[in-house]
């Protein structure tokens, strides 16, 4: 036993979705909406994608309906992103590429009518969309902003990440079309990480791309970047809870230790980041930020063990972080997004595992949270839901051995 357990939490529900035949099916992202997950399902074999699918559950994880996102004509393939916005959900999609070159898309599912429909292709720049962020309250300079974050690799090692944001809104979202002018993220080091989280609370958006993170000001359109000097090592997940802070892992290598820590945001100033629990993961840890049952913020980092569970810290986001207050390694296999709906925290996993070796699809679970211990919380901002991302070199992976076992971590 790692540690020690302060509450036993119990699965409740193991996997019980199936993916399009003989392909391997990942959960990458999970939203809620009027007492419904809907999950975002990627469709692979050996790296030729298929058409995603948005999977949508009831609170016990019973099936409702699967809309594929193929409108006979264009397909969303190879889905990193989810975005709710009113009764709409938003999918980002890299293409079927393996390193570039095949433009990505951005799709729009309506919950009520059930219906799919491409609403941005990019084909003309050829770049895939790595993350999609939504503004969800009134303010400067946009209403209802959609934050695009494009971008390729280089076709020779090291394979960096080249990347641009692009910023347009909800309403221009209604038809295939070119993105506006993109605004050129520009690393100053070498790297693989690619991500954007948008805190509603402060406007900021924040990004991550080659090794750093870039905290994009969308009234002064400014950036301010941490480099990995100041992170404590090379970027690697990123987690907004507003209210609180921008939360990340940062590691100096694949098999040297992540640290988790954290940056706030307060009348113009950052602060500098405060390195929080140091030595989790070689590697291979994300982070999570969500708040639970009772409102209470929290902070998920789940460390990948290239098995059948990963090692999952949770942490009182409003605490001093000495140790987690949940230690447990029975929750699935290379869990890449969470979301709260009542007592409950749901996790979708990128991958699951038959006896000690064989990977299978991925799955979705649910664990109880009311047996967690709680405390008075007063603080501001954000509701039951999560906030969450990270990236890394999905692409890339495909054409290092290394780096392809890191791609089941991200």
């Amino acid at each position: 036993m790692k540690r020690w357990r302060f509450w036993v939490l119990t699965v409740l529900a193991v996997f019980v979705l199936g993916g399009t035949a003989d392909a391997d099916s990942h959960f990458e992202k999970v939203v809620t909406y009027n007492n419904k997950i809907y999950a975002l399902r990627t469709n692979e074999v050996s790296y030729t994608w298929y058409p995603s699918e948005i999977v949508e559950l009831d609170a016990d994880l019973i099936v409702q309906r699967t809309r594929t996102l193929n409108d006979g004509t264009n397909a969303a393939k190879n889905s990193l992103s989810l975005a709710l916005h009113g009764n709409k959900l938003y999918v980002g999609s890299v293409g079927g590429g393996m390193m570039g070159g095949e433009a990505g898309d951005v799709w729009e599912v309506n919950i009520t009518t059930w219906t799919a429909s491409q609403v941005l292709d990019v084909s003309g720049i050829n770049e895939g969309i790595y993350g999609l962020a939504i503004q969800e309250t009134v303010g400067a300079p946009v209403t209802d902003m959609v934050f695009l974050l494009g971008g390729y690799y280089d076709a020779s090692y090291p394979f960096d990440f080249h990347a641009n944001l692009y910023i347009t809104d909800v309403n221009t979202l209604t038809g295939p079309g070119s993105l506006p002018t993109g605004i050129p993220i520009v690393p100053t080091t070498n790297g693989y990480s690619w991500n954007i989280a948008w805190s509603e609370s402060e406007q900021i958006l924040w990004v991550m791309a080659g090794t750093e993170l870039q905290a994009y000001d969308v009234t002064t359109n400014s950036f301010t970047t941490f480099s990995p000097i100041t992170l404590g090592g090379n970027i690697e997940s990123i987690a907004v809870l507003d209210g609180v802070g921008l939360f990340y892992t940062a590691n100096t290598g694949y098999t040297e230790p992540s640290l988790l820590g954290k940056i706030t945001y307060n009348g113009g100033v950052f602060s500098t980041p405060q390195q929080l629990v140091a030595n989790i993961g070689n590697g291979d840890a994300a982070v999570f930020a969500f708040r639970d049952h009772n409102k209470a913020p929290r902070v998920l980092v789940r460390e990948y063990n290239y098995g059948p569970n990963d090692n999952v810290y949770i942490y009182d986001a409003a605490g001093a972080f000495v140790s987690p207050i949940v230690n447990e390694s029975n929750w699935g296999s290379n869990i890449h997004a969470i979301t709260t709906l009542g007592n409950y925290l749901y996790l979708g996993t990128y991958e699951s595992y038959s006896g000690s070796s064989t990977q299978l699809s991925g799955e979705i679970k649910r664990v109880d949270m009311s047996g967690w211990p709680t405390f008075s919380w007063v603080g501001g901002g954000g509701g039951g839901g999560c906030d969450a991302g990270f990236g890394g070199a999905a692409l890339l992976l495909l054409l290092i051995p290394i780096a392809l076992r890191k791609n089941r971590k991200k």
